[in-house]
């Protein structure tokens, strides 16, 4: 016996050491790791309530929903689910990447046809994309959210680290001097033109406890919201679903962002709580910046539960990342994808 489900949340303080996923780019020799503002609650000397601001390391929504649709795809074809071949070779363009779509844009189908051909994609359906070319714009939203991924304040640092990069002998260009010869001076250019031998550069590490956000709306899986229908031809909808766990956990557990190379996170820890809807309520989700956010969330779903029904929305919580397995575990085996309700 499964229940059907609108919509899940997951919201956990991950402590992960020694990172680099997301960066805002080169100045020179130095790689500039990303860092944004934020507030959040404090108290004053004597105890009074007041809002501190600080800048603290963080994970851009688009990375982890980079993570999160790189993930999603390895599991739907793990799962055999229908993935179409732009996306199957994780083509940035998705659904537009295939040469019969294109070709199928160019005589202006209706919206809801467009849509259609969408959700024969499971990467397209779940992860979503804006359609723009041959004159359309189309929009397919995404059925997953995520929100920024931030460091909490105080104990979130960021490190820089020299790094080299080692040639195989030990002068690795032409010298050239002001007595040097024509021939010498230009090969000497010319190799510094190339940037090859050695280059010595500077790279951050970050390390700290992370709050991280994200909503899925499951009954959005397979839904044509033009037509506002679901189409008999997705099958899949509980395959969809159950990738899209999948992929949720390891987005968590296993990043797959920025110079995870060399740089590959320690996750070292994770506690927070994934909560469900099975009515038109969203299911709780609070952030773990709040100090007693998983306290906080119970309490909301409890208050949830008094005006939308009871078992309205369910709360799970977790410690750990076998924890969390173990969560998602019992979801996998117990839910199904809910649909709309509709006129």
């Amino acid at each position: 016996m499964t229940t059907p489900i609108t919509s899940l949340s997951l919201a956990c303080r991950v402590v992960m050491d020694m990172h680099a996923l997301n960066n805002e780019g080169n100045e020179s020799n130095r790689l500039m790791t990303r860092q944004v503002g934020i507030v959040t609650p404090a108290t004053t000397e004597d105890g009074t309530p007041t809002y501190a601001r600080s800048t603290v390391n963080a994970i851009s929504g688009d990375m982890n929903k980079h993570i999160f649709a790189d993930a999603f795809r390895d599991m739907a074809l793990d799962l055999g689910l229908d993935v179409c071949p732009a996306c199957q070779a994780l083509d940035p363009a998705r659904m537009m990447g295939n040469a019969d779509f294109r070709e199928f844009l160019k005589g202006k189908p209706a919206v809801d046809e467009v849509i259609d051909r969408l959700l024969t994609c499971a990467v397209d359906d779940v992860c979503g994309i804006m359609i723009t070319g041959e004159g359309m714009s189309v929009k397919r939203k995404s059925a997953i959210e995520f929100g920024w991924t931030v460091g909490l304040p105080e104990i979130t640092e960021v490190q820089e680290f020299l790094h080299a990069r080692h040639a195989i002998t030990r002068l690795t260009r032409t010298k050239a001097t002001r007595d040097s010869d024509e021939d010498t001076k230009k090969t000497a250019l010319a190799e510094k033109g190339e940037n090859i031998g050695q280059m010595v550069f500077n790279r951050p590490a970050s390390s700290g406890v992370y709050a991280f956000v994200a909503h899925l709306d499951v009954a959005a899986i397979g839904f044509n919201d033009a037509s506002q229908d679901y189409p008999d031809f997705v099958t899949d909808r509980d395959g969809r679903l159950r990738a899209a766990l999948m992929a949720l956990v390891q987005t968590v557990l296993h990043p797959k962002g920025a110079l995870t190379s060399t740089q590959l996170p320690h996750v070292v820890d994770v506690e927070g709580f994934v909560s469900v809807s099975t009515s038109a309520a969203a299911a709780p989700l609070i952030s773990p910046l709040a100090d007693n956010f998983i306290h906080r969330a119970n309490d909301i779903a409890g208050l949830v539960n008094r005006i939308h029904g009871e078992n309205a929305v369910s709360l799970l919580p977790f410690a750990g990342s076998e924890g969390l397995l173990a969560q998602i575990a019992d979801v996998v085996e117990t839910v199904t994808p809910a649909q709309y309700r509709r006129l």
